[in-house]
């Protein structure tokens, strides 16, 4: 039998459905005694049976409200981000995980299909293990500005994504930082918030995990993927044929909870969302309308590869 693994997801209420997904996702895929911890906050009693419920009793869940002052002095958390948005970076200094070694972070927006002890077991040499970014693969990628000429990192160096991390609990207190990540937030307005900041602390010394562990959007989009730079493409293609984690954060593909939603991999996350009584779908004009015209003008193209994610079924990784 494997060890427990302790896995940590941030949501706040109107998250709920999504919370809950990642909950089945993770009671069909576990192998080993799993343990779901809910950084949030407006969670209600009734919500919180749902939510454990949602386990199959093959979970312990928990949900937590982070409160730490250091958010109040984040000046992109007091225009229009969420504290939410600091909670990946929170989740290693909780009481709740002294004596742990390994926690695995997982954004709210994610299905597991495969058993996480893998990755957890692995050797790390870094406070952090992740994927490089689909979209932004090294530092100086010119999407978005992130300061790293001021903060001296290499523009080549690789840039995780948050949305899958093994964290090192003894690693990451160690060096401090969650402090070093919010000097960095609040010293400059960073576009991808706690993201940037890690990427820009760490400066590309990271524990690489292969992209099926974090299967992005972008990664399914040819025009649009610059991870070819850090990955082998048959890395690649394995990913998207076969991942282990899928990750539905915004894109031109839209979000399965969504109407419009083009990503292949969308009957996935609604299969489980149905079997929790989820049917109802949330629209965005603007999202809707930004998608159609990347579609018309064939920015949203997909790798042939992706079609197999419209062919994967629960049943395909399911371990009992």
């Amino acid at each position: 039998m494997h060890p427990t693994i302790t896995v940590v997801t941030a949501a706040d209420d109107a998250y709920q459905p999504q919370a809950e997904v990642l909950a089945r996702s993770l009671a069909l895929s576990q192998t080993a005694p799993t343990h779901l911890t809910v950084l949030g906050t407006g969670w209600t009693s009734a919500q919180e049976s749902r939510l454990a419920e949602a386990g199959l009793g093959r979970l312990e869940v928990e949900v937590i409200e982070p409160i730490d002052p250091r958010a109040a002095q984040v000046p992109v958390l007091r225009h229009g981000f969420p504290p939410a948005a600091t909670y990946s970076v929170l989740a290693a200094e909780l009481s709740q995980f002294d004596g742990e070694r390994r926690i695995v972070y997982l954004d709210a927006d994610t299905i597991v299909r495969e058993p996480l002890h893998e990755i957890v077991a692995r050797e790390m040499t870094s406070p952090v293990a992740a994927v490089a970014d689909a979209h932004i693969a090294m530092m100086g990628m010119p999407s978005m500005w992130r300061p790293w000429r001021e903060e001296g990192v290499d523009p080549t160096a690789p840039y995780l994504n948050t949305g899958v991390m093994v964290i090192d609990v003894d690693l990451w207190r160690t060096r401090g930082v969650t402090d070093d990540v919010f000097r960095l937030l609040s010293k400059y307005p960073l576009p991808c918030v706690d993201q940037d900041a890690l990427n820009l602390l760490l400066a590309g010394s990271f524990d690489r995990l292969e992209p099926r562990w974090n299967l992005m959007p972008y990664h399914l989009m040819r025009l649009l993927r610059t991870s070819d730079l850090v990955e082998d493409v048959d890395v690649l293609d394995d990913a998207i044929a076969n991942p282990g984690i899928i990750h539905y954060h915004r894109s031109f593909l839209g979000k399965p909870w969504q109407i419009g939603c083009t990503h292949p991999g969308r009957g996935l996350w609604r299969t489980l969302a149905r079997d929790l009584g989820w049917r109802r779908r949330s629209v965005s004009v603007r999202d809707l309308v930004r998608n159609a015209g990347a579609r018309a003008v064939g920015m949203s193209s997909l790798d042939p590869c992706a079609e197999r994610l419209a062919n994967l079924a629960w049943t395909d990784s399911l371990t009992g």
